[in-house]
């Protein structure tokens, strides 16, 4: 099997990548709840999983109620299915974007014992994803002056201008959107990198839509659009760069 080693930094041990291509909302969802299971059930070896939705879905936080967060006709008619996540957090458009998912043992020492820290050792490996396509992108911590705004034009309903705790911006407009679920000794964080984005559509299916002046995308920022394949080389190099770590690939 293929490995992506970075070289100029000190390796950790090697963690799984997995590409798992385009797949239907109920698949994507599933994997990354068995992929928790596994590392729950003492698996220690981390996992990097990139992957697309198709056809394109609505995904509902955990605890969301579907009568509210989601327009059921207008999914019907645009032809998106509908699932819900295991990580809380308002409900999300899955369509033109990359989705990341990483699990890992908690005791791993990667990884700070607390949501806070993982998500800002994530979020350097999602910057480095960027920059590496040319995207001047910054970490921006909650609370800042970047991510208040981004808080303030977010519509309730709408979930991928709502701020988590490290936003990932650009020029003071969000391009990732992430969600974390911690269980007993393991965690799941995955998130939607916009390689496009339509805020009408959005607002067709998510009540409140998104707020669009806050919110960029990949195409949006480089003035093209960029081939998929090309956006999964930027990440997995940027998560090499910015961890230190060596990718295996896997295939389940």
């Amino acid at each position: 099997m293929p490995c992506f080693a970075a070289s100029s930094l000190v390796i950790m041990k090697p963690w799984n990548y997995i590409d798992s291509g385009p797949n239907l909302g109920v698949y994507n969802m599933a994997l990354d709840e068995e992929l928790l299971a596994r590392a729950q059930a003492g698996e220690d070896r981390p996992v990097l999983r990139l992957y697309a939705w198709q056809p394109a879905a609505v995904s509902l936080g955990r605890f969301q109620k579907r009568e509210t967060a989601v327009n059921d006709e207008a999914c019907r008619r645009l032809g998106l299915d509908i699932v819900r996540r295991i990580t809380g957090g308002r409900a999300v458009l899955h369509d033109k974007e990359l989705t990341y998912s990483i699990i890992a043992r908690t005791d791993n020492p990667l990884f700070p014992g607390n949501v806070l820290g993982t998500y800002k050792v994530i979020a350097a490996g999602l910057l480095a994803g960027l920059r590496n396509l040319g995207i001047p992108a910054e970490i921006v911590a909650r609370g800042s002056r970047h991510a208040e705004r981004v808080d303030k034009n977010a519509k309730d309903a709408a979930c991928f201008s709502s701020p988590s705790w490290y936003e990932i911006l650009v020029q003071g407009r969000k391009i990732v959107g992430s969600a974390q679920r911690r269980v007993s000794g393991a965690f799941l964080q995955h998130g939607s990198i916009l390689m496009d984005y339509d805020p009408r559509q959005e607002a067709a299916v998510i009540p409140g839509g998104c707020a669009g002046d806050v919110v960029t995308c990949i195409r949006r920022e480089l003035g093209r659009a960029v081939p998929l394949d090309e956006v999964k080389q930027a990440f997995v190099r940027g998560f090499q760069e910015a961890l230190g770590i060596e990718f295996i690939e896997t295939e389940l």
